[in-house]
């Protein structure tokens, strides 16, 4: 075993499992956030761990590969029994990859449904969300099953036939995943730009949730990796695929988390109670509620308040069946004072419209600030 192993083994190992530290602290300090500190985990979280954890599963195959000759070529190997067992691993690999990618993916997208804000936008991700499930699900299965029997897939020596080119397979769903990458990445500044912002704060916000873009990057090297499934020294040539694979998966994850952790970072900062309550310019620093839904209510159906400093609203669309709804999104103002965008909404018919009609709405901004002691005399 100690000639088998060898190669490129060794380096893919050292590779996948630093990726596997990073998933997990990334993963930890998300469901962290969700749960301890904002108090609203959601189905977005949930699959974020169920990607971590198929993840793990990807890495342990890919390492017992190793241990069998992946990353060598067959003349260094030598025992073909081994390097067909290596092949059998890296396939069972790829169908816990698929699905780690994919199920990230996935978490994405439910993670903007938190926040967009016209159905369109709702239907344009569940139709995303739906073609990025069927293609993980179609070619997670196929790459085990594309030859009859199933034992012919990592062993081509033996009787039988292949029904299915995955190689094609691999590049369909290669290039889905970039495209909803981006997708996904281009969707929120549809949704930021169109608030009454400054110029630069809708570029920080938009920018906070486009990150996937970095995802989508790695997604088109891992695409162009994928030639490898039809080289001849299999186990030796699909190692960059297979470092490309864990490298998407896990920048999918990072990118996705980052603008989930801001509130983790206020309450580093600013204390266990998340305020500055020692800074003489503001009374208290609100963590921003990405796609928060625990936050006050405002609009018709309900008693009509003026948002304090650092209020957090909850995200809602206008739609026929809820009255109450629109969307919330916050971000930092630049200061130690935390403002809410559409901090409070009121939704009003216009000329007696009807449910689901034509409606005006209304946005107000208040703004809190500290009122400070006077030291000299009083006007």
């Amino acid at each position: 075993m100690g000639q088998i192993y060898g190669g490129l083994g060794p380096m893919v190992n050292a590779i996948l499992w630093v990726h596997v530290v990073i998933f997990v602290i990334f993963v930890g300090l998300r469901l962290y956030t969700r749960i301890a500190v904002l108090k609203s985990a959601g189905a977005d979280d949930y699959l974020i761990a169920l990607a971590m954890v198929l993840h793990i599963v990807y890495t342990i195959f890919v390492t017992i590969a190793t241990t069998y000759g992946l990353g060598q070529l067959f003349v260094d190997v030598g025992d073909p029994d081994a390097y067909f067992t290596a092949v059998k691993f890296e396939v069972f690999s790829q169908v816990a990859g698929l699905l780690a990618i994919g199920v990230g993916k996935c978490a994405v997208g439910v993670f903007l449904l938190r926040i967009v804000l016209y159905p369109v936008q709702k239907a344009f991700i569940w139709a995303c969300l739906g073609i990025t499930v069927f293609i993980t699900l179609f070619a997670s299965v196929t790459v085990v099953v594309q030859c009859i029997p199933v034992q012919k897939t990592w062993n081509p020596t033996l009787p039988g036939t292949c029904w299915l080119d995955f190689s094609k397979v691999g590049l369909t769903v290669g290039s889905w995943f970039v495209v909803a990458d981006f997708c996904f990445a281009i969707l929120p500044w549809f949704v930021v730009w169109g608030l009454n912002m400054k110029r630069k704060e809708k570029l920080l916000v938009a920018c906070g949730l486009s990150l996937g873009v970095f995802a989508g990057v790695c997604g088109i090297v891992r695409t162009v990796a994928l030639n490898g499934l039809n080289a001849k020294e299999y186990i030796h040539d699909t190692v960059p695929m297979l470092i490309w694979s864990a490298t998407e998966s896990t920048v999918t994850i990072m990118c996705s988390s980052i603008p989930v952790l801001r509130p983790l970072y206020v309450r580093f900062r600013y204390g266990s109670k998340g305020d500055s309550s020692t800074d003489p310019k503001s009374s208290s620093y609100k963590m921003p509620m990405y796609g928060n839904h625990s936050g006050r209510k405002y609009g018709l159906g309900s008693k009509q308040g003026t948002a304090g400093a650092g209020d957090d609203l909850e995200a809602h669309t206008v739609s026929p069946d809820d009255k109450n709804n629109r969307t919330v999104i916050t971000y930092n103002a630049g200061n130690t004072s935390e403002e809410s965008i559409l901090r409070d909404t009121r939704v009003q018919p216009v000329d007696g419209a009807q449910s689901g009609g034509i409606r005006r709405t209304d946005h107000v901004r208040v703004s809190y600030e500290k009122s400070s002691e006077h030291t000299g005399g009083s006007e």
